[in-house]
């Protein structure tokens, strides 16, 4: 492909409409991983009364809704994240927070295609190798639909997200309505509330990424409309689906990392399964699709503010960064690769619940943050009660945080928590090393500039003065 030229500034194409937006944002909450959320879940909550922890769930990111869309209407960009952060607090904290952020949809991604493989390997009787095959012809497909440009990949995640979410609620319908009255109903380990609350919000998370495409939607609203979509459709679909996997699987199934195929089966027989084995199939293109979107113009942005290399701001002819999508791609795969070689699908559920409630609770803090630095500032979104709200959604979603790191399933664990923090410690290195390489280049470059058009002036100058000089000879 052509790519765009120094003489022609990088610029997002604004073509995302609404539906657009709320594929996107349903598509990154509506992962594969979200069947072991539930599974991880119903170990702590009994299966007719999953819908509960699923609904409170969706109650509290409604708050997160409303914490997003005030921060994406102050700082509408793909880097919007990366600002209202580094507004209110240190700038070198901020960045180190966002990189290690940047981590869960990779790490979203990476689980899924495991969960691919082995959906597969039941399915088919296949081992690894041919799901891996799979699962990378499935990379390889997010990877051109998105080099084609936003249009083309806002259509594909459209299409696959409605069949995504109808496909599962009439499958769990369908179980709801055949399941077998023996069938275990109920927690296995143990009842926590409170964890079934946090993996209840896991279910939605990732919708919050779409804000990354702020610089790329038809109109500046389109953002927190979308979001308002993608949890609603989320809240209806996901409680619909834990109720008929709590009525369905006994705590033996609940532990693989195919439950929703159990649940298919057992509702619709085989063909059933291998319904729900295409769906599983398209959540894949719909988080490899979705999370590509997002955070390759997150990478952009933050490339383009000179805080990673600026290699990473290289657009081709259709305005889509494209380092950042073959690096997104193979990084994928290689987490897909570890993730089959450890089996650790329910680390990575506590992982990325973890990571997701500290960028919750440091969204709370920022609003309340930038409350009292610039009460006045024109908003055009409000979060309602204000910077006292706002504190309390940053400390609840941090205790959230800490409880979500250190369990994986009904098990105490310190794993998540190391993981976490080794993805901050690998950040902290690279924004305390490499950054200040970063710009120090950037200054040089900068002045250099400066000096050669101070140097290009005063040739101009001088050369008029000699041209006058010899007019006034001749004369």
């Amino acid at each position: 492909m052509a790519e765009l030229t120094a003489t022609e500034p990088p610029q997002l194409s604004r073509s995302l409409s609404l539906s657009g937006a709320s594929a996107i944002s349903t598509g990154l909450a509506f992962a594969a991983i979200n069947f072991l959320g539930m599974a991880a879940m119903l170990t702590y909550v009994s299966g007719p009364l999953s819908w509960i922890a699923v609904l409170a769930g969706g109650v509290f990111i409604l708050g997160v809704r409303a914490l997003f869309s005030e921060l994406n209407g102050l700082y509408p960009t793909a880097a919007g994240i990366r600002l209202w952060m580094g507004r209110a607090m240190n700038d070198r904290v901020a960045l180190i927070i966002t990189l290690t952020y940047m981590t869960a949809i990779v790490l979203v991604i990476g689980a899924d295609a495991y969960i691919i493989g082995e959906a597969l390997a039941h399915a088919f009787n296949n081992g690894h190798l041919v799901a891996m095959v799979y699962v990378t012809v499935l990379l390889v497909l997010a990877t051109w639909l998105n080099l084609r440009g936003i249009k083309l990949a806002g259509a594909a995640e459209k299409v696959v997200t409605t069949i995504v979410v109808l496909g599962t609620v009439a499958i769990g319908v369908a179980a709801i309505v055949n399941h077998e009255p023996l069938a275990h109903p109920g927690a296995d380990s143990s009842s926590s509330p409170l964890q079934a609350l946090i993996l209840g919000i896991f279910l939605y998370t990732g919708f919050e990424w779409v804000t990354t495409n702020a610089e790329e939607v038809t109109k500046p609203k389109t953002i927190q409309r979308a979001m308002l979509v993608a949890v609603l459709v989320l809240a209806a679909s996901q409680a619909i689906f834990a109720v008929a996997m709590g009525l369905t699987l006994n705590g033996e199934q609940l532990g693989t990392a195919y439950p929703q195929l159990l649940v298919a089966e057992a509702a619709l027989g085989h063909a059933g399964m291998l319904a729900m084995l295409a769906i599983t199939a398209l959540t894949a293109v719909n988080t490899f699709n979705g999370g590509f979107v997002t955070l390759s113009r997150f990478i952009y942005a933050v490339a383009r503010e000179g805080k990673l290399p600026r290699a990473l701001t290289r657009l081709n002819d259709r305005a889509v960064p494209v380092l950042p999508v073959y690096l997104l791609g193979g990084s994928s795969l290689i987490l897909a690769g570890v993730v089959a070689l450890t089996g650790s699908f329910f680390v990575m559920v506590s992982v990325c619940a973890a990571l997701e409630m500290m960028i919750y609770a440091a969204a709370g803090y920022v609003v309340w943050r930038l409350r009292r630095q610039d009460p006045d500032q024109a908003r055009p979104f409000r979060m309602r009660g204000g910077a006292f709200v706002a504190l309390g959604c940053a400390g609840l979603f941090g205790l959230l945080g800490i409880l979500a790191s250190v369990t994986v399933g009904p098990d105490i664990s310190p794993v998540p928590l190391l993981i976490v923090l080794g993805f901050a410690a690998l950040a902290t290195v690279y924004v305390f090393t490499y950054v200040p390489r970063l710009e120090r280049r950037e200054a040089e470059e900068l002045a250099a500039r400066r000096a050669a058009r101070a140097a290009a002036r005063a040739a101009s100058r001088t050369g008029a003065q000699v041209v006058e000089s010899q007019e006034g000879a001749r004369s």
